[in-house]
């Protein structure tokens, strides 16, 4: 796997409640969709991060088996120390310690950049699918947000990231082309109304972005100076909205 940012060093920080989690709406709808009763559904979380999703997940669904796979040591520590009836595993997404056909729903959410070989990830994902599974994966989308603030004051995130991230259509196409069914794909825009000085808050908090973690330090510091350069000269509020991508994929059949 490649690590655009160590998140080792970053995992007592990043527990904030601006991060928490609701149960997945999505997974109840799986459920219902196929009338299954949670006491038999496996649940997979790759790039689990700190385990706020299957902790949610878990609230909801007492008796789900619920495993969550995270690169990261420091970031399953924090989330063993949340749930511990969770399978918490350290392992890469590009080569899963896990049985083939042995989850029913899998979901990775706001990590697929930090994976190199997406390909791979997304023939893991669907190796590890049972038939009639579903994946769900969650993310933004760079190309759909280009004057999101972060990347007017940081242009070097903005590079980063239409590096690390895939163009929706390629994205579909890597899914279908690794067996999964009925890809589709639903972008929704979600205001982010602020001042400047929220921004330069948020900002100021390095680990809160993972752009901002990746960029080089200079870039980093240029960027916040050219905030506060604004907030000198009483530069207006900016809105702009997160591009967040669903793509939710059927798992492949199998004789």
């Amino acid at each position: 796997m490649s690590r655009r940012v160590d998140y080792d060093t970053i995992a007592h920080l990043y527990d904030e409640r601006r991060r928490d989690y609701a149960a997945d709406e999505r997974l109840a709808a799986f459920l219902a969709e196929r009338r299954l009763a949670a006491d038999g559904v496996r649940v997979l979380d790759v790039g689990c991060g700190t385990g706020k999703q299957l902790a949610a997940d878990r609230a909801a669904y007492r008796s789900m088996r619920l495993v969550g796979v995270d690169y990261s040591a420091g970031m399953l520590r924090v989330a063993r120390s949340r749930d511990a009836s969770v399978d918490w595993i350290q392992g890469d997404a590009e080569r899963l310690p896990l049985a083939s056909a042995s989850f029913d729903y899998a979901t990775n959410q706001f990590s697929y950049p930090h994976i190199g070989d997406k390909g791979r990830f997304a023939a893991e994902m669907a190796r590890v699918l049972r038939p009639g599974g579903r994946f769900v994966l969650i993310n933004i989308d760079p190309w759909s947000m280009t004057a999101w603030p972060m990347y007017r004051y940081f242009p070097d995130a903005l590079a980063l990231d239409q590096r690390d991230f895939l163009p929706v259509a390629r994205l579909t196409a890597l899914l279908a082309a690794a067996g999964f069914d009925s890809v589709r794909a639903t972008l929704f825009n979600r205001p982010q109304p602020g001042g400047l000085a929220a921004l330069l808050s948020s900002v100021s908090r390095r680990h809160s972005a993972s752009q901002l973690m990746a960029i080089s330090d200079e870039a980093y510091a240029t960027g916040v100076q050219r905030i506060r350069d604004d907030i000198a000269r009483g530069v207006a509020a900016l809105d702009s909205a997160l591009a967040v991508l669903v793509i939710e994929a059927d798992g492949p059949a199998r004789c």
